[in-house]
């Protein structure tokens, strides 16, 4: 149980590991996708669309981060705190002391979250050890990641 929002039990690091595992790959395929669409892949012709491979690669790179963070954000504003990866492991992201989560807060979520995962994943080394399992995300944007279960949906 979470002393910041009574009655939400805590997800376990285990769930938290298989919605990210959803979540990447989710994230991997759609950037293969649009990829593919764009005509991005080295020496394949895109049978759909005629795109001239003239420097493409930041246009694509900058398209996938906007669909990479807009899937994050949106997904977690307007699906009450759940990604389809949260979804699948049945978990949620909610604001440690009960409020809605705002889009501010969901996109400094998401920015720690990128900063731990480029420094070796040292952001999610707190979970191992906090009582409320968060991580430095967690701790920053003031949210705690809580079984589905337990949680009311509005």
């Amino acid at each position: 149980m979470s002393d910041a929002v009574p009655g939400a039990e805590l997800a376990s690091i285990g769930r938290r590991v298989e919605a990210f595992i959803f979540d990447a790959l989710i994230v991997f395929f759609g950037s293969l996708i649009v990829e593919l669409l764009l005509g991005g892949m080295g020496g394949l012709e895109n049978p759909i669309f005629s795109v001239v491979r003239f420097e493409m690669g930041p246009i694509i790179y900058t398209i996938n981060i906007v669909l990479v963070v807009g899937y994050f954000v949106v997904m977690r504003i307007m699906v009450n705190g759940q990604t389809l990866g949260a979804r699948a492991a049945h978990v949620r992201v909610v604001s440690a002391d009960g409020n809605e989560l705002e889009t501010g807060i969901v996109l400094i979520r998401l920015v720690i979250a990128f900063v731990s995962m480029a420094v070796i994943f040292l952001g999610y080394l707190p979970a191992l050890f906090d009582p409320e399992r968060r991580t430095l995300q967690d701790r920053v944007a003031r949210t705690i990641v809580v079984r589905e279960s337990a949680t009311v949906t509005p």
